[in-house]
Protein backbone atom coordinates (compact mmCIF):
# COMPACT_ATOMS: atom_id res chain seq x y z
CA UNK A 1 0.00 0.00 0.00
CA UNK A 2 3.04 2.18 0.76
CA UNK A 3 3.84 2.25 -2.86
CA UNK A 4 0.56 3.04 -4.39
CA UNK A 5 0.78 7.06 -4.95
CA UNK A 6 4.08 6.44 -6.67
CA UNK A 7 3.03 5.45 -10.38
CA UNK A 8 1.23 8.77 -10.22
CA UNK A 9 3.54 10.67 -9.21
CA UNK A 10 6.24 9.12 -11.43
CA UNK A 11 3.96 9.50 -14.37
CA UNK A 12 4.68 13.17 -15.59
CA UNK A 13 8.65 12.11 -15.62
CA UNK A 14 7.69 8.97 -17.17
CA UNK A 15 6.15 10.92 -19.93
CA UNK A 16 8.97 13.22 -19.80
CA UNK A 17 11.42 10.55 -20.60
CA UNK A 18 8.90 8.51 -23.45
CA UNK A 19 9.17 11.89 -25.19
CA UNK A 20 12.95 12.69 -24.95
CA UNK A 21 13.35 8.40 -26.49
CA UNK A 22 10.93 9.11 -29.17
CA UNK A 23 12.37 12.50 -29.93
CA UNK A 24 15.67 11.27 -29.75
CA UNK A 25 14.69 8.38 -32.44
CA UNK A 26 13.11 11.10 -34.32
CA UNK A 27 15.53 13.57 -34.88
CA UNK A 28 18.86 11.67 -34.52
CA UNK A 29 17.44 8.93 -37.05
CA UNK A 30 16.16 11.04 -39.44
CA UNK A 31 19.53 12.84 -39.62
CA UNK A 32 21.23 9.60 -39.79
CA UNK A 33 19.03 8.26 -42.69
CA UNK A 34 19.53 11.70 -44.51
CA UNK A 35 23.59 11.50 -44.05
CA UNK A 36 23.60 8.26 -45.32
CA UNK A 37 21.34 8.17 -47.97
CA UNK A 38 23.30 10.99 -49.25
CA UNK A 39 26.65 9.46 -48.46
CA UNK A 40 25.73 5.67 -50.07
CA UNK A 41 24.24 7.37 -53.72
CA UNK A 42 27.34 9.79 -54.29
CA UNK A 43 29.85 6.84 -54.07
CA UNK A 44 33.06 9.31 -53.34
CA UNK A 45 34.74 8.91 -49.92
CA UNK A 46 33.87 11.08 -46.85
CA UNK A 47 36.81 12.47 -46.87
CA UNK A 48 36.73 13.96 -50.19
CA UNK A 49 37.30 18.06 -50.56
CA UNK A 50 38.13 19.93 -53.33
CA UNK A 51 40.61 17.91 -55.67
CA UNK A 52 41.70 15.51 -52.99
CA UNK A 53 39.73 12.33 -54.05
CA UNK A 54 40.54 9.01 -51.76
CA UNK A 55 39.80 5.84 -52.97
CA UNK A 56 36.01 4.70 -51.44
CA UNK A 57 36.45 1.35 -50.42
CA UNK A 58 34.34 -1.27 -48.72
CA UNK A 59 35.89 -0.96 -45.73
CA UNK A 60 35.21 3.00 -45.59
CA UNK A 61 31.68 2.56 -46.51
CA UNK A 62 30.97 -0.49 -43.83
CA UNK A 63 32.96 2.08 -41.11
CA UNK A 64 30.32 5.40 -41.84
CA UNK A 65 27.36 3.29 -42.30
CA UNK A 66 27.65 1.05 -39.32
CA UNK A 67 28.97 4.34 -36.85
CA UNK A 68 25.96 6.04 -37.93
CA UNK A 69 23.40 2.53 -37.86
CA UNK A 70 24.84 1.75 -34.78
CA UNK A 71 27.43 3.37 -32.80
CA UNK A 72 25.72 6.87 -32.49
CA UNK A 73 22.36 5.24 -31.18
CA UNK A 74 23.74 3.24 -29.27
CA UNK A 75 25.69 6.45 -27.54
CA UNK A 76 22.34 7.99 -27.54
CA UNK A 77 20.65 5.44 -25.74
CA UNK A 78 23.65 4.99 -23.10
CA UNK A 79 24.88 8.25 -22.21
CA UNK A 80 21.77 10.64 -23.46
CA UNK A 81 18.53 8.72 -22.28
CA UNK A 82 20.72 6.70 -19.26
CA UNK A 83 18.36 3.58 -20.50
CA UNK A 84 19.52 -0.19 -21.52
CA UNK A 85 20.31 -1.04 -25.21
CA UNK A 86 17.73 -3.91 -24.38
CA UNK A 87 14.58 -1.35 -24.23
CA UNK A 88 15.38 -0.63 -27.55
CA UNK A 89 15.06 -4.16 -28.97
CA UNK A 90 19.14 -5.37 -28.31
CA UNK A 91 18.14 -8.47 -26.13
CA UNK A 92 17.60 -11.88 -26.26
CA UNK A 93 14.22 -12.61 -28.06
CA UNK A 94 10.94 -14.08 -27.31
CA UNK A 95 10.41 -17.58 -27.00
CA UNK A 96 9.16 -18.81 -30.50
CA UNK A 97 10.76 -15.74 -32.07
CA UNK A 98 13.49 -17.64 -33.82
CA UNK A 99 10.88 -20.47 -35.40
CA UNK A 100 8.33 -17.09 -37.13
CA UNK A 101 12.15 -15.88 -38.47
CA UNK A 102 13.15 -19.20 -40.10
CA UNK A 103 9.23 -18.89 -41.40
CA UNK A 104 9.40 -15.82 -43.10
CA UNK A 105 12.78 -17.01 -44.81
CA UNK A 106 11.23 -20.19 -45.82
CA UNK A 107 8.86 -17.68 -47.56
CA UNK A 108 10.82 -15.13 -49.07
CA UNK A 109 13.66 -18.34 -51.04
CA UNK A 110 10.94 -18.21 -53.61
CA UNK A 111 11.12 -14.58 -54.42
CA UNK A 112 14.59 -14.55 -54.09
CA UNK A 113 14.94 -17.56 -56.87
CA UNK A 114 12.66 -15.57 -59.18
CA UNK A 115 14.52 -12.30 -58.68
CA UNK A 116 17.90 -13.93 -58.98
CA UNK A 117 16.71 -14.39 -62.58
CA UNK A 118 16.10 -10.82 -63.80
CA UNK A 119 19.23 -9.22 -64.89
CA UNK A 120 19.19 -6.56 -62.52
CA UNK A 121 19.48 -8.17 -59.88
CA UNK A 122 22.30 -10.63 -61.17
CA UNK A 123 24.20 -7.64 -62.04
CA UNK A 124 23.60 -5.91 -58.22
CA UNK A 125 24.82 -8.47 -56.32
CA UNK A 126 26.80 -9.42 -54.81
CA UNK A 127 27.30 -5.37 -54.08
CA UNK A 128 31.22 -6.28 -53.80
CA UNK A 129 31.07 -7.91 -57.70
CA UNK A 130 34.59 -9.66 -56.52
CA UNK A 131 32.81 -11.64 -54.40
CA UNK A 132 31.83 -14.06 -57.28
CA UNK A 133 35.38 -14.95 -58.05
CA UNK A 134 36.72 -15.35 -55.02
CA UNK A 135 35.75 -18.16 -52.39
CA UNK A 136 38.29 -16.15 -49.92
CA UNK A 137 36.70 -12.09 -50.62
CA UNK A 138 33.17 -14.41 -50.40
CA UNK A 139 33.83 -15.33 -47.33
CA UNK A 140 35.12 -12.06 -45.89
CA UNK A 141 32.68 -10.13 -47.93
CA UNK A 142 29.89 -12.66 -46.17
CA UNK A 143 31.09 -11.99 -42.99
CA UNK A 144 31.44 -8.21 -43.31
CA UNK A 145 28.11 -7.68 -44.87
CA UNK A 146 26.45 -9.45 -42.10
CA UNK A 147 27.60 -7.39 -39.58
CA UNK A 148 26.37 -4.52 -41.44
CA UNK A 149 23.17 -6.32 -41.85
CA UNK A 150 23.14 -6.45 -38.00
CA UNK A 151 23.59 -2.82 -37.83
CA UNK A 152 20.58 -1.94 -39.90
CA UNK A 153 18.58 -4.67 -37.72
CA UNK A 154 19.69 -2.63 -34.74
CA UNK A 155 18.74 0.67 -36.00
CA UNK A 156 15.35 0.18 -37.78
CA UNK A 157 14.12 -2.35 -35.59
CA UNK A 158 15.42 -1.74 -32.34
CA UNK A 159 16.52 2.16 -32.18
CA UNK A 160 13.69 3.18 -34.62
CA UNK A 161 11.29 1.50 -33.87
CA UNK A 162 11.35 0.69 -30.06
CA UNK A 163 12.25 4.60 -29.91
CA UNK A 164 9.22 5.59 -31.66
CA UNK A 165 6.84 3.81 -30.48
CA UNK A 166 7.51 5.34 -26.76
CA UNK A 167 4.88 8.19 -28.10
CA UNK A 168 3.69 6.86 -31.24
CA UNK A 169 2.63 3.40 -30.73
CA UNK A 170 4.45 0.57 -31.93
CA UNK A 171 2.12 0.42 -35.50
CA UNK A 172 2.75 3.90 -36.12
CA UNK A 173 6.35 3.19 -35.32
CA UNK A 174 6.70 0.37 -37.80
CA UNK A 175 5.44 2.35 -40.49
CA UNK A 176 7.49 5.09 -39.99
CA UNK A 177 11.15 2.39 -39.75
CA UNK A 178 9.89 0.56 -42.67
CA UNK A 179 9.41 4.04 -44.67
CA UNK A 180 12.91 4.75 -43.50
CA UNK A 181 13.98 1.28 -44.35
CA UNK A 182 12.95 1.77 -47.89
CA UNK A 183 14.69 4.92 -48.61
CA UNK A 184 18.14 3.43 -47.94
CA UNK A 185 17.10 0.89 -50.60
CA UNK A 186 17.14 3.75 -53.68
CA UNK A 187 20.04 2.50 -55.26
CA UNK A 188 18.61 -1.21 -55.46
CA UNK A 189 16.52 -2.63 -57.94
CA UNK A 190 12.94 -1.14 -58.36
CA UNK A 191 11.21 -3.81 -57.37
CA UNK A 192 13.29 -4.87 -54.21
CA UNK A 193 13.13 -0.95 -53.47
CA UNK A 194 9.22 -0.92 -53.23
CA UNK A 195 9.29 -4.70 -51.57
CA UNK A 196 11.60 -3.33 -48.74
CA UNK A 197 8.44 -1.39 -47.79
CA UNK A 198 6.47 -4.36 -46.97
CA UNK A 199 9.82 -6.22 -45.58
CA UNK A 200 10.52 -3.46 -43.19
CA UNK A 201 7.13 -3.47 -41.69
CA UNK A 202 7.37 -7.62 -41.37
CA UNK A 203 10.77 -7.35 -39.71
CA UNK A 204 9.42 -4.72 -37.90
CA UNK A 205 6.21 -6.67 -36.43
CA UNK A 206 8.77 -9.11 -35.62
CA UNK A 207 11.30 -7.25 -33.47
CA UNK A 208 8.01 -5.95 -31.69
CA UNK A 209 7.01 -9.51 -31.13
CA UNK A 210 9.68 -10.98 -30.06
CA UNK A 211 11.19 -7.64 -27.91
CA UNK A 212 14.40 -7.86 -29.73
CA UNK A 213 16.03 -7.38 -33.52
CA UNK A 214 17.77 -10.08 -33.40
CA UNK A 215 15.48 -12.52 -35.03
CA UNK A 216 14.93 -9.94 -37.91
CA UNK A 217 18.93 -10.05 -38.68
CA UNK A 218 18.84 -13.57 -38.64
CA UNK A 219 16.11 -13.42 -41.25
CA UNK A 220 17.50 -10.56 -43.22
CA UNK A 221 21.09 -11.59 -43.11
CA UNK A 222 20.45 -15.39 -44.48
CA UNK A 223 17.78 -14.05 -47.21
CA UNK A 224 20.89 -11.49 -48.54
CA UNK A 225 23.53 -14.24 -48.49
CA UNK A 226 20.61 -16.54 -50.48
CA UNK A 227 20.25 -13.91 -52.85
CA UNK A 228 24.16 -13.81 -53.21
CA UNK A 229 24.73 -17.42 -53.83
CA UNK A 230 21.75 -17.38 -57.05
CA UNK A 231 23.41 -14.43 -58.34
CA UNK A 232 26.66 -15.91 -58.05
CA UNK A 233 25.45 -19.31 -60.09
CA UNK A 234 23.90 -17.34 -62.86
CA UNK A 235 26.85 -15.69 -63.46
CA UNK A 236 29.49 -16.86 -66.26
CA UNK A 237 32.40 -17.94 -64.87
CA UNK A 238 31.98 -17.44 -61.31
CA UNK A 239 32.47 -19.26 -58.42
CA UNK A 240 29.30 -21.56 -58.84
Amino acid sequence: MNGTPEPAAHAPEARRHDLAATLTALLLGGAIVAFLTHYNLAGVSVWSAGPFRPPYSWEEYLVVNTAGLALLPLLAVLAGLREKPDAFGLAPPERGAGRIAWLFFAAMLPVVFVASLRPEFRQYYPIQPQAAYSWRYLLYFELTYGFYLFCWEWFYRGFLTFGLARRFGFNAAIVLQALAFMLMHWTKPMPEFFGSFVAGVALGWLAVRARSCIPGFAAHWAVAAAMDVLAIHAKPGALF
